[in-house]
């Protein structure tokens, strides 16, 4: 049981890679968008970035603060994000939000506060792997189904839909969920049974973001589905007791699957929209 809560420490997110795909501009590829500049350099971009107080949402944060633009962090808990405050207090441009993105009136109140401001990216990474045993074949939770669909999909419809007015009076345009491999139906990894919420609100998600891509194709906006490959999201020691020979093979670091999620993002067009990137810049098939 302490090797399963022990890998429970880990996000599994597995990527996969199929060539790039031609709308994502990478490189020097003409037309592509261009990394933003620091403060000083010209508007100074925004992200939101939703669930981050630890993990993904964390890098994420403490990633685009470096590169100067305006962070604006949303956490269900302030007190209980540590080092998310740490790094504000150290002067870095973070604003943190409390938000909890699967309930409507904390939604409303957050696009209050954020009325007027544009919004170039939205990474909507709240999203949780949940406890192993409740999603288990022959311990199964129902009543747990509702839970790991609201936070892993229906947060990412909810926010996207009120920040809509932000991300339209953005410059960049820009949105993006964190998805896994194991959503695949094509790249299915037989590495880890069980988790059928997780893998199923996953798959979900795939689809919500799918539809978004849709949707806001008229109002320019592009939307990625984003593989961050598995990553030691919770900072635990490393038990690859507990993993397979293939996951182990497939690990990298937060930094690394973070830089990579933001390269795909600087080159996402609308071209590319409503398509499934691991952070190498490989398309996952659906």
């Amino acid at each position: 049981m302490a090797k399963i809560h022990r890998m429970l420490g880990w996000l599994v997110a597995f990527g996969l890679g199929a060539g790039a795909w031609p709308g994502l501009a990478v490189a020097q590829q003409p037309g592509a968008a261009r990394a933003p500049t620091a403060a000083g350099a010209g508007p100074v971009p925004t992200v939101v970035v939703t669930g981050a107080n630890r993990g993904l949402g964390l890098a994420w944060a403490r990633k685009y603060a470096e590169r100067g633009w305006s962070v604006i962090a949303t956490v269900r808990e302030p007190d209980r994000a540590g080092e998310l405050r740490e790094l504000a207090r150290a002067g870095a441009p973070i604003r943190i939000e409390t938000l909890d993105a699967t309930d409507p009136r904390s939604l409303e109140a957050f696009a209050t506060r954020l009325a007027g401001r544009p919004v170039d990216v939205l990474i909507n990474n709240a999203g949780t792997i949940g406890e192993e045993p409740e999603q288990k074949l022959g311990q199964l939770d129902a009543s747990r189904f509702d839970h790991y669909m609201r936070v892993n999909a229906l947060s990412a419809l909810l926010v996207t839909e009120r920040l809509l007015p932000n991300l339209r009076a953005g410059r960049q345009k820009k949105v993006a969920g964190i998805s896994a491999r194991v959503a695949s139906f094509a790249a299915y990894p037989r590495i880890h049974s069980g988790l059928y919420y997780y893998k199923a609100s996953k798959a979900a998600l795939n689809m919500v973001l799918r539809n978004l891509a849709m949707d806001l194709q008229g109002d320019g906006i592009a939307v990625a589905v984003l593989s961050p490959g598995v990553v030691n999201t919770y900072g635990t020691p490393d038990d690859h007791d507990a993993m397979s020979p293939e996951m182990r093979a497939s690990m990298t670091d937060i930094d690394t699957s973070v830089a990579g999620m933001m390269k795909v993002m600087d080159g996402l067009t609308l071209e590319g929209s409503g398509r499934w990137y691991r952070y190498t810049g490989d398309v996952i098939s659906w």
